[in-house]
């Protein structure tokens, strides 16, 4: 059934294409009201989106609609979306792509009006940009800004803001080639051996054997580790973001995953537990949110800082005489390690917790290369065998 509304209170009416349409003037992030038009293919869908805009101006939340600038869209994504749905420092990321790219080089146009041609004029602007140190922005990061831009209008296609999203129109900026650099098999056999007397010695095991991230390390509980099994759960993460602790869950559902750990690292954990409750100090000093149960604390109880674990790393690598490497590159240790032992791209996605396989390729796909020379190594040896 289509009709009009009480006065204020919006229309409704059905189009020629035979889909409902209903238009209600609401108000906008920029605190005026402006006219907002709703669709659907029945008039009790459409009349929903009414009642949901009306009852947004009741509660004094702006809405949204098409004509606004996309600076103002980008702030309601930003706060309504993102920080709702992602992590805390995927936001302050965002935040910075936005505050400083996005709404200087693109923001000013109409949401509804972006074309192709506006998004790949930005593009050739932010590869004139310096970064605040006054270099040039990597091609990484100009990617990174762009994917921001592509992931807000595609929230906005299915708010039916718009009807299309015009950064898929445009091909994406290419990246830097990304090349991992692990440590050899000898120098992560030297690692070990130097890291036994470490105070931290359980956690640099679990960061070279398993492959976590250091927040994923730094964020694990005794409850989430069986010491009898092995198994346990990535659960949350800790990170600095913008200079205080923060507590969250991993970033992608893979990276909430379920482990195991082999018995060298049950080993040092179950000595690392008797030691830190030797040490532990009558006076507590958690960080904010953080598990009364955390395994990797200082004296205190604190969580260990996040930027003392590269400090700590720096030492230990001038100390064994190894190359200097970052703790991110112990996970690609583990990774390439394990794929030159014979693990599949499957199982070395599911132990990092990449979102994709394509991810895994991408970063390892030099390691593959050697792999399968390996593999064709043996077969030759075979052959001579014979």
């Amino acid at each position: 059934m289509a009709g009009r509304a009480a006065n204020g209170m919006g229309t409704i009416v059905q189009r020629k294409d035979g889909r409902y349409q209903a238009a209600v003037y609401v108000l906008a992030v920029d605190g005026t009201r402006q006219r907002k038009y709703v669709y659907g293919k029945t008039w009790d869908e459409v009349n929903d989106k009414r009642i949901e805009l009306l009852d947004n101006n009741r509660k004094g939340v702006p809405s949204i609609y098409s004509a606004m600038t996309l600076s103002d869209y980008l702030e309601y994504w930003l706060e309504n979306v993102v920080r709702v749905e992602r992590g805390e420092s995927t936001y302050s990321g965002y935040e910075v792509v936005i505050r400083r790219f996005l709404k200087p080089l693109i923001g000013s146009r109409k949401l509804n009006a972006l074309t192709p041609a506006d998004v790949r004029t930005m593009l050739g602007k932010l590869r004139k940009r310096k970064t605040v140190h006054d270099k040039p922005l990597s091609a990484r990061y100009v990617q990174n800004i762009f994917e921001v831009l592509r992931s807000a209008l595609a929230n906005a296609v299915r708010e039916e803001l718009i009807g299309r999203n015009v950064a898929k129109l445009v091909k994406a900026p290419t990246r830097d080639h990304y090349e991992v650099e692990p440590m050899s098999g000898a120098d992560a056999r030297r690692f070990i051996k130097h890291i036994a007397k470490h105070w931290l010695h359980a956690l640099w095991l679990i960061l070279i054997m398993t492959g976590l991230r250091k927040g994923e390390v730094l964020g694990l509980a005794w409850s989430d580790i069986n010491l009898v099994t092995g198994e346990f759960r990535v659960r949350r993460t800790v990170q600095r973001v913008r200079g205080r602790l923060v507590f969250g869950e991993p970033k992608t559902e893979r990276s909430r995953r379920t482990l195991f750990l082999p018995a060298v690292c049950l080993a040092a954990l179950k000595v690392h537990r008797q030691d830190t409750a030797e040490r532990m100090s009558d006076s507590l000093n958690l960080a904010l949110g953080q598990p009364d149960d955390l395994v990797f604390v200082t004296r205190t109880g604190r969580v260990v800082e996040p930027r003392n674990v590269n400090t700590m790393l720096d030492r230990l690598l001038r100390r064994a005489k190894i190359d200097r490497s970052r703790v991110h590159d112990l996970r690609h240790t583990c990774a390439t390690l394990l794929l030159l032992d014979g693990a599949t791209i499957r199982e070395v996605m599911d132990q990092l917790g990449h979102a994709s396989i394509t991810t895994t390729a991408n970063i390892y796909g030099h390691v593959l290369d050697e792999a399968k020379r390996e593999m064709a190594e043996r077969m030759n040896r075979l052959a001579d065998n014979n």
